[in-house]
């Protein structure tokens, strides 16, 4: 079927080099015209004015549906390793889906009843406010094509540890917007959250904003929108 597909395409467009490299997996001539063209984010909307400091607990954030994807027992089982070494924090989950019960028996399971909240499905502006409120933000996807979420917590200075799911590491340069880390390590996700807490002020504010800077300037909802005009026009 792949075959047949590509027989009767002109160009491709994709999301992330992990997605186009599937394709070429999968039989896509690499003669084809392709463009990346990533997904954007409004940057006037998710922006913040506000210095950011780490606070005492630490505030963690991860947005998204509650699905087993998003591998949300492996940030909780890196965050029990974190309560283990006596770091005070609060750790917010923003979204709903059917994987809910479950995060919330790893919760009870972890003994992490009294540091995390899971706050369902919110509007865009309580979902800024989060923002506002967190200090580190955390993606620790098994899968994710690319995942937006990322852009906005960049965009609003959060310091963000992801994981090298698909077209998810795409989203961060390692050590300078951020912080990427293999799938399924809880303990890399501790010892990245270790590593932030022991860094000085001016070493954070300058990776809060090169993020910043670099998802205005590639990931604006105006610049992708001209990539798509350019591409298919």
């Amino acid at each position: 079927r792949y075959n047949l597909l590509w027989e009767k395409i002109d160009k491709v467009h994709t999301i992330s080099d992990d997605l186009y490299q599937r394709a070429l997996d999968l039989g896509l001539n690499p003669h084809i015209p392709s463009e990346k063209i990533t997904p954007a984010i409004n940057t006037e909307f998710f922006r913040s004015n506000s210095k950011k400091n780490l606070h005492n607990p630490l505030r963690i954030l991860t947005i998204g549906r509650l699905t087993w994807k998003k591998g949300y027992e492996y940030a909780l089982e890196a965050l029990s390793l974190l309560k283990d070494k006596q770091i005070n924090f609060e750790y917010h989950i923003v979204g709903e889906g059917h994987y809910r019960e479950a995060i919330l028996y790893s919760i009870y399971q972890l003994g992490l009843t009294k540091n995390v909240m899971l706050i369902g499905k919110i509007s865009a502006v309580e979902v800024k406010n989060e923002m506002e409120w967190a200090d580190i933000y955390i993606q620790p996807s098994i899968q994710e094509g690319f995942c937006n979420a990322v852009l906005e917590a960049q965009a609003m200075g959060l310091l963000c540890i992801v994981t090298d799911a698909d077209g998810l590491s795409e989203n961060i340069l390692d050590e300078e917007t951020g912080w990427v880390v293999p799938k399924r390590s809880p303990k890399k996700i501790t010892e990245k959250i270790i590593n932030i807490l022991s860094m000085d002020d001016d070493r954070l504010n300058q990776i809060r904003k090169y993020a910043v800077k670099r998802v205005i300037n590639e990931f604006n909802l105006e610049f992708q929108s001209q990539l798509f005009r350019d591409f298919y026009y």
